[in-house]
């Protein structure tokens, strides 16, 4: 029933599957069932094309474990429940062309240009603001401490200058970079920076975001015309597949059996599958051709923008400032400190729930956001508070005890499951708020 399909189509539906494995199984196997099941599927692609619909399982089996808690989850599983529920949409609808190998989609590759640069774009767009910008609490420094520790011990402290030449680079490989796909002169030394780019950001502990961003540059790049002969390119898919299932079980090995410390099991990680990273793109990146193409423009790849615009774009609305590309952004989102340079919040925005806000003076430290962040001096949105009271209620036996301000008054509540603040509507888990800090700092989250 199934047949081997094209080449660049197996491609990507291999780096997809891909990127799923790597999106939930690069650090603690919390999904052990579902990430071995998805190990499974990939690995039986490294056997034979032929199972190149096993990622759309793969797919189903990731829904099935993101979908409940959508969009409470990374920012690159968001995007690949987007994504994932597209493929199964373009299987079902062009199933006898796909199987029949006739399927030959066009502007394929420009779908898939406008929207790596959309998602790079808002990243990026999300950073300038004046917490980023800081010397002192600038996510860049968050997101490469592990690596500087490793790298250069517990003491080291990197210069202002460092500090600020790496923002600066941030926001130009986020925001500038990508736009270089669009022309065939400048696609490959485009490609190249968001490689390298990528490479450093796996080492940093981010392997599950450059999966992601593999499978979207890889569709940037592959010229359909001409990948059919391009054999040793097709090769050096097996070695990243390879390089990402055994990324995957050093992972599960080092949880299993303790083998390094915790903060270095994303790093491990990331070391291997980087050698699968840099062996197939260089072989793409060398070995495609890159000429100037005449297809006629149309609306479809700007549908996708559209979208990522509007998803990510909540936060200067109102809705959700969390797990739509503002990972590590130092965004400030509240009407009267927001800390954008180019958008005011008290302008833009059209719900006013993040204003609403609980301050949570005492709480037991195992009752924290999301499962991760402490709440002790911390603000919450009511409906946010009303959502993690509503997690908490189900997960903890016992009454839950708190000292918190709200509507100006300070309140003791014995058990918050019997108070007023246990009544979360079934939409609250759909709009994701970050915790706010009271004493005005940008902290860094995800």
């Amino acid at each position: 029933m199934f047949k081997s399909i094209n080449k660049p189509l197996f491609t990507l539906s291999v780096l997809f599957n891909c990127a799923i494995l790597i999106g939930i199984g690069s650090g603690y196997w919390s999904q052990p069932y579902t990430i071995a099941f998805i190990l499974t599927m990939v690995g039986l692609q490294f056997l034979s094309p032929k199972f190149w619909w096993t990622t759309f399982l793969s797919i189903i089996s990731l829904l099935l474990v993101y979908i409940p808690i959508f969009p409470r989850i990374t920012n690159h599983g968001n995007l690949e429940i987007f994504i994932g529920l597209f493929l199964l949409f373009l299987l079902v609808y062009k199933f006898k062309s796909i199987t029949a190998n006739t399927f030959r989609p066009k502007n394929i590759s420009y779908v898939f240009r406008y929207t790596l640069i959309a998602v790079y774009f808002m990243a990026g767009f999300h950073k300038l603001n004046a917490g980023f910008f800081s010397l002192s609490e600038t996510c860049n420094l968050y997101v490469s401490n592990n690596l500087n520790t490793l790298l250069f011990g517990e003491n080291f402290k990197p210069s202002l200058f460092l500090i600020r030449s790496s923002q600066i680079i941030t926001i130009i490989v986020e925001m500038l970079i990508p736009f270089g796909l669009l022309h065939y002169k400048t696609r490959k030394i485009s490609a190249w920076a968001l490689v390298l780019f990528h490479f450093y950001l796996t080492l940093c502990g981010f392997s599950n975001f450059s999966a992601l961003a593999g499978f979207l540059l890889t569709g940037s790049l592959i010229n359909f015309n001409k990948i059919e002969k391009n054999y040793k390119a097709f090769k050096a898919v097996r070695l990243y597949v390879f390089f990402s299932m055994l990324a995957v079980l050093t992972s599960f090995f080092i949880t299993r059996f303790n083998l390094v410390e915790n903060t270095l099991i994303r790093f491990c990680n990331g070391v291997i599958f980087n050698l699968g990273w840099l062996l197939f793109f260089y072989f793409l990146i060398t070995k495609t051709t890159y000429k100037k193409q005449k297809i006629k423009p149309t609306l479809l790849p700007f549908i996708p923008v559209l979208f990522i615009i509007l998803w990510s774009g909540q936060a200067y609305l109102g809705l959700s400032n969390s797990g739509n590309l503002t990972m590590f952004s130092n965004l400030v989102t509240e009407a009267n400190r927001s800390n954008h340079y180019l958008i005011d919040t008290q302008k833009t925005k059209i719900w006013g729930f993040e204003e609403n806000l609980v301050t949570i003076i005492k709480i037991s430290d195992k009752y924290k956001w999301e499962g991760a962040g402490t709440l002790d001096g911390y603000a919450l949105p009511l409906i946010e508070f009303k959502t993690q009271v509503a997690k908490w209620s189900q997960k903890y036996e016992g009454p839950i005890e708190c000292i918190l301000i709200y509507n100006g008054q300070s309140i003791h509540v014995d058990d918050l499951k019997n108070s007023q603040f246990n009544d979360a509507k079934w939409w609250y888990p759909l709009i994701h708020y970050r915790r706010i800090a009271l004493d005005g700092s940008n902290g860094c989250s995800w």
